[in-house]
């Protein structure tokens, strides 16, 4: 994330340096509430490879309400003001449960927006500047594709197997 921010920017022309000290992550959202929750979703944005860090703030009974519900798992987890979870967002179906009348629940939300990657990986081009500079040529970019390829079989490295745990 670190190099991928560095590119972006130099390219930009971005003077600040990224403020490692506040987070690693690249974006943040902060869900305001006063009751803040969630549908089920996946966050299809994001980063696959990258894990989002969701944090719950505000007074509420985690026994009562606000579990933090991982849908591909059939499992939901007390999830107390001031917790952290780091969730492959974009991967899983998560949400998270309402809380009772006069309480409050705020999120912030950490996370790697994949359009962010994509755009360093095509040469600091969006995908459709990519595909325009491409036209002409009557082959497919196959440096391009076996790029793709490797930052594809290198991201799954990235995950634990079954076996390892």
């Amino acid at each position: 994330m670190r190099d991928t921010v560095k590119t972006i920017k130099a390219k930009l022309n971005i003077g600040k340096d990224y403020e490692s000290k506040l987070s690693v992550f690249p974006c943040r959202s902060f869900n305001l509430g006063p009751q803040t929750a969630s549908l089920p979703h996946r966050d299809m944005g994001n980063l696959a490879h990258s894990w989002c860090s969701v944090t719950a703030v505000g007074q509420f009974n985690p026994k009562q309400g606000r579990h933090f519900v991982l849908w591909d798992f059939g499992i939901a987890i007390e999830f107390p003001p001031g917790s952290t979870i780091l969730i492959p967002s974009a991967l899983f179906m998560h949400s998270n449960a309402s809380i009772q009348d006069g309480e409050t629940r705020y999120s912030i939300v950490q996370y790697a927006a994949g359009g962010l990657f994509r755009w360093v990986w095509n040469g600091c081009k969006t995908d459709k500047k990519l595909e325009e500079s491409l036209k002409g040529n009557k082959k497919p970019n196959q440096r391009q594709q076996g790029e793709q390829d490797d930052r594809w079989q290198e991201s799954i490295k990235m995950f634990s197997r079954w076996e390892e745990i």
